[in-house]
């Protein structure tokens, strides 16, 4: 009979496998349900649409590790001015190192899978990503989108089950997060890139939104400029950006704005360790105010935890907790915080040759446009 001794001894080298596999910097591979899945890889389909960040000339594959007819491993040349790209675990990389936004990456691969609504039972993210845009499935289904600043794909993973072909699009290494939660869809490219670099020719894209993210870049102005130059003839263009007003100064934001020039010179780990504290440390009136209506959220408004959004989400308690611990951290550690006024934003989009729709409100600036011409360009 084997004893609990050898049990023991299977069940940690059963952990430390599946720990092997979770950080492997291949990451591959991953453990689910007991059953090795394959990480998707680069499609050969994705390099038509790729185009040189710096000259604009086209890509071409320069050396290339194939698994199941996908690239695995290789680089990107640019027939203008020579210069060369990495694909590393399936994903092409335009980026010299994370920069500004190390903080995110970190974020999204800790909490990664916590806002997707096919995780956490919600349909949280795609109510968001409806009230913001306003397009239904009919807008995105069969159309080339490009979801900037994709974090772990909670907005990719609405657009993809609305047919659209997805090219998600981060900074940082959150791109690895995205490539494993959303491994099931066909449609999906993900890709490493700046959005002041953006690897793809001008005109592209049907669709191409940004939730969340141009805040936190240090030009929001040029970064809108060069996401709205990938939009096509007569495609779309949806924002959500943080909104310059009285608001700022009270409340849950009132105390990012405060803490934030001391928080964000602190390493990631201290921030978490301080997002983590405070959450604890909110967690009686947090769990009170979900349970007590407009008083409740006024009071939650009022806490150092980003909060009083989640009130009425019928997330479990260890959700709940984790994604005021996420947000906290995504409130206290951004190097970039630049909000907006709607007027200006609406400018920038009418002056790079945009008809803005009519405001619709959502808590900060959401805008959607459509770019104006009388036919769109066609995709390869």
């Amino acid at each position: 009979m084997d004893s609990p001794i050898s049990y023991a001894r299977i069940r940690v080298t059963l952990g430390s496998l599946q720990a092997i596999v979770a950080s492997s910097t291949w990451q591959l591979i991953v453990l689910r349900s007991g059953r090795f899945v394959a990480q998707p890889l680069m499609k050969h389909t994705l390099l038509p649409w790729l185009a040189c960040p710096t000259c604009h000339a086209a890509l071409k594959e320069e050396t290339r590790v194939e698994r199941d007819g996908e690239i695995e491993e290789g680089s990107l040349l640019c027939g203008g001015c020579g210069a060369v790209f990495p694909i590393t675990e399936g994903i092409p990389r335009f980026v010299a190192s994370d920069e500004y936004a190390s903080s995110f990456g970190h974020q999204w691969n800790r909490y990664a899978e916590l806002q997707l609504d096919s995780r956490n039972g919600t349909r949280f993210s795609e109510e968001r990503f409806r009230s913001i845009t306003e397009w239904t499935r009919e807008d995105l289904c069969g159309k080339l989108v490009l979801d900037v600043g994709c974090g772990s794909g909670r907005f990719a993973e609405i657009a993809l089950a609305d047919g659209a072909e997805v090219i998600a699009l981060d900074l940082s290494r959150a791109v690895d997060a995205c490539r494993r939660n959303l491994r099931a869809h066909p449609k999906l490219h993900v890709i490493q890139a700046s959005i002041y670099d953006l690897p793809f020719r001008d005109g592209l894209f049907d669709v191409v939104y940004s939730i969340g993210v141009i805040q936190h870049t240090p030009d929001p102005h040029q970064a809108v400029q060069r996401i709205a130059a990938k939009v096509a003839l007569n495609g779309r263009i949806g924002l959500w950006i943080y909104e310059l007003s009285w608001k700022a100064l009270v409340g849950t934001v009132g105390f990012k704005y405060l803490l934030r020039p001391m928080t964000r010179r602190c390493s990631i780990s201290t921030i978490e360790r301080w997002a983590a504290f405070l959450e604890r440390l909110c967690r009686p009136i947090t769990r009170w105010g979900r349970r007590h209506g407009l008083l409740g959220k006024i009071a939650m408004r009022m806490l150092p935890v980003s909060c009083a959004h989640l009130q009425s989400i019928p997330l479990s308690e260890t959700d709940f907790q984790e994604w005021v611990r996420l947000d906290t951290f995504d409130m206290y550690s951004p190097a970039h915080d630049h909000p907006q006024t709607f007027r200006r934003v609406r400018g920038w989009l009418v002056d790079a040759g945009f008809r803005p729709d009519p405001r619709h409100p959502h808590g900060g600036i959401s805008i959607t446009a459509t770019r104006l011409g009388e036919r769109a360009v066609e995709n390869p």
